[in-house]
């Protein structure tokens, strides 16, 4: 019966968390990375980033998220992430919620955000 108890508490825990998930445009994730000074994570793989990425963005894989904590103690600042289709940064996003971080933007798609950046 514990067991379920717990089950069902991740559970609840983890959709509520997806529930409140922000995802943004490509126009939006852009007018936020020019306007509120966000980080951007990357949360693709080591070598999908390698291959390419947004320029001033960190890697942190999705199934590493979790260390953000070491580099970002305040939990209010803006938080722009993206992998390639958006799943992997929606599960990143759930998890920096359930650590307190609210201030997080799923932006989906790197090749959709690189096809939308404006010009410098």
């Amino acid at each position: 019966m514990k067991n379920k108890r717990g089950l069902l508490a991740v559970f609840l825990t983890f959709f509520t968390a997806i529930s409140f998930a922000k995802n943004v445009s490509p126009d939006e994730f852009w007018q936020l990375e020019q306007t509120h000074n966000p980080i951007i994570v990357d949360v693709r793989t080591a070598d999908e980033f390698a291959a390419g990425h947004i320029s001033n963005a960190v890697n942190i894989p999705f199934e590493q998220i979790a260390t953000i904590s070491k580099y970002l103690t305040d939990k209010s600042k803006p938080i722009l992430l993206y992998c390639r289709s958006g799943r992997r940064a929606e599960i990143a996003e759930a998890e920096l919620y359930s650590l307190g971080y609210k201030n997080t933007f799923n932006g989906i798609s790197y090749q959709q955000l690189l096809r939308t950046k404006p010009k410098d």
